[in-house]
């Protein structure tokens, strides 16, 4: 797998049962390059890109997302999320907080809660 790479995958997989969501996925996404995942629904896109983001655990392949594989756990992990964000395509969990509450809430993600305390 390339160091230089956003994004490398090969055999990219995610099984539910005896349904593949996923089924062997090989990309690669350059820094620097636009990317668009396109296909209709059901296609796999949203379970991919939750594979990508560490969300969602892959049933087989293997995934650098700036030459870090999102499934790892713990300290190092942490580290990682903090160079990356995400935009949901849906959420409803902040719809009665406030600006500051929100603000917030998603800063927990990080770790940089001390730039809120100035």
């Amino acid at each position: 797998m390339s160091v230089n790479a956003a994004i490398e995958v090969r055999g990219l997989s995610k099984k539910y049962g005896a349904k593949s969501a996923v089924d062997g996925i090989d990309l690669t996404v350059e820094r620097g390059e636009i990317f668009a995942l396109l296909g209709p629904n059901g296609a796999g896109k949203t379970t991919t890109v939750e594979i990508l983001e560490g969300y969602r655990k892959a049933s087989s392949g293997d995934v650098r997302v700036l030459g870090f594989d999102p499934a790892t756990k713990g300290n190092a992990a942490q580290r990682w999320r903090n160079q990356i964000g995400i935009v949901l395509q849906s959420t409803s969990d902040a719809a009665d907080l406030s600006v500051v509450e929100t603000i917030s809430h998603y800063a927990n993600y990080y770790e940089i809660l001390e730039m809120l305390n100035r």
